[in-house]
C-alpha cells in the first residue's frame, strides 16, 4: 500500500511549525492544533499592556524543522530527510480604555492578522507533505481586561495581569488538497491569563496560560486519498490542549533585560476522525532559549526570542526558531 494513502486527513502548520503523526511508519489520518497559536510569541513583561490607547505591535518569526515526531518521540521514519521552513509575519491590533470598570480593570480588545509562508521539502525515499505556499493564517480577535500594577510602599510594581478570551477565525488560506496550510478551516477557542511579577528590582517573572478548545473541520485536507477505518473521512477534530509561555529576565542596563523564555504545551484530549477517537495522538513540546527585552520608550518597546525544541511527541521537532516583536503605542 502506498503511504501517502495514510498520510494525515488534516495536517496544518502552526506558529511553532507543528505536524502530527500518531506512529512510526506511514501515519493513520490525523489532525493538528489550530495555525493560530501563541507558542513563544509573547514573553518577557507579558502582564503590561503599554499605556492606554491603541497599540500596534509586528512580529517576525522563522523556524525550520528537520524531525516529524512520533507518539514515542522518536523520529518517523516514513518520511526522508524532512525540511519545513515556516516564515510568519503578524500584525496586531490592541486597545485598552483608559477609564476602569472597578478593581483597577480595563476593558480593551485586541486584533491579530498573520501572513504565513510555508516551504517543506522532502526526499525521494518517502512521502512527501505538499505546502499551500504563502497566504493570510487564521486571525486571532477578542475582548480583555487589563488590570492596573499592584504595587509596593515604594510606588515600584511587583504584579500586573490580564486575562483575554480569543477566538481563532478560520479565514486563512485553505486548500483540501494540500497537506499544510496556513490556515486551519475550523474555528477555536482560546482564552488566556498573563501575569508578571517582580519579586525585586531589575528582575521579572512572566508566563502566560493558554486553554484550547477546537471545534470540527468539515472539510479536512489531505494531498492523498482520505480514509479512516475502511471509511472516507468527512470530518476531524482536534483535541483540546492547555500551555504555557514563561520567562525569567534581569535588567543588566537601564531598560534592557535578558534572561530566558520558554513555552510548555501538551494536548490533554485525543483527535477525532468522523467522531472516533484518534489514540496516541496527543502533542506534546517543550521550547526554551535565551532572549531579550528593550524598553524603547514609554510607548514603545522591542524583543528579541530565539528557541530550541526538545521532549516532542506526535508532531515536528523545530532544530530552532528566531522571533522579533516591535509594540508601539500611539
Amino acid at each position: 500500500m502506498s503511504p501517502l494513502k495514510y498520510l494525515p486527513a488534516c495536517l496544518v502548520l502552526s506558529f511553532a511549525s507543528s505536524a502530527v503523526f500518531a506512529a512510526d511508519g506511514p501515519p493513520a489520518p490525523s489532525v493538528t492544533e489550530p495555525s493560530g497559536i501563541n507558542l513563544g510569541g509573547t514573553s518577557f513583561y507579558d502582564g503590561f499592556a503599554g499605556p492606554p490607547g491603541l497599540s500596534h505591535l509586528t512580529y517576525l518569526k522563522f523556524s525550520t524543522a528537520s524531525s516529524l515526531r512520533t507518539n514515542s518521540g522518536k523520529a518517523n521514519s516514513a518520511f526522508d530527510n524532512p525540511k519545513i521552513n515556516v516564515i510568519t509575519l503578524i500584525n496586531q491590533l490592541s486597545y485598552y480604555s483608559p477609564d476602569t470598570i472597578g478593581g483597577g480593570a480595563h476593558l480593551g480588545w485586541s486584533l491579530l492578522v498573520p501572513v504565513v509562508s510555508l516551504d517543506a521539502t522532502f526526499g525521494s525515499n518517502g512521502p512527501a507533505l505538499q505546502d499551500n505556499a504563502t497566504g493570510l493564517g487564521d486571525v486571532t480577535v477578542g475582548p480583555q481586561i487589563q488590570f492596573d500594577p499592584i504595587v509596593d510602599a515604594h510606588g515600584r510594581p511587583v504584579f500586573v495581569q490580564r486575562v483575554a478570551f480569543d477566538t481563532i477565525l478560520p479565514t486563512g488560506k485553505y486548500d483540501k488538497h494540500k497537506d499544510l496550510n496556513p490556515g486551519s478551516n475550523y474555528y477555536s477557542l482560546n482564552p488566556y491569563w498573563a501575569a508578571t511579577w517582580m519579586p525585586a528590582p531589575r528582575w521579572e517573572v512572566s508566563w502566560r496560560l493558554h486553554y484550547l478548545y477546537n471545534f470540527k473541520n468539515r472539510d479536512p485536507a489531505s494531498s492523498s486519498q482520505d480514509s479512516f477505518e475502511g471509511k472516507p473521512v468527512s470530518d476531524s477534530r482536534a483535541g483540546q490542549s492547555a500551555w504555557a509561555n514563561f520567562t525569567a529576565s534581569y535588567e543588566v542596563i537601564p531598560n534592557v533585560s535578558v534572561g530566558i523564555n520558554g513555552y510548555y504545551f501538551r494536548q490533554i484530549t485525543d483527535d477525532q476522525i468522523n467522531g472516533d477517537r484518534l489514540s496516541d495522538s496527543r502533542e506534546k513540546v517543550l521550547g526554551i532559549g535565551p532572549g531579550m527585552f528593550w524598553k524603547i520608550s514609554e510607548g514603545q518597546g522591542f524583543w528579541l526570542n530565539t528557541y530550541k525544541e526538545t521532549g516532542v511527541e506526535n508532531r515536528s521537532r523545530q532544530d530552532y526558531a528566531v522571533q522579533v516583536r516591535y509594540a508601539h503605542t500611539f
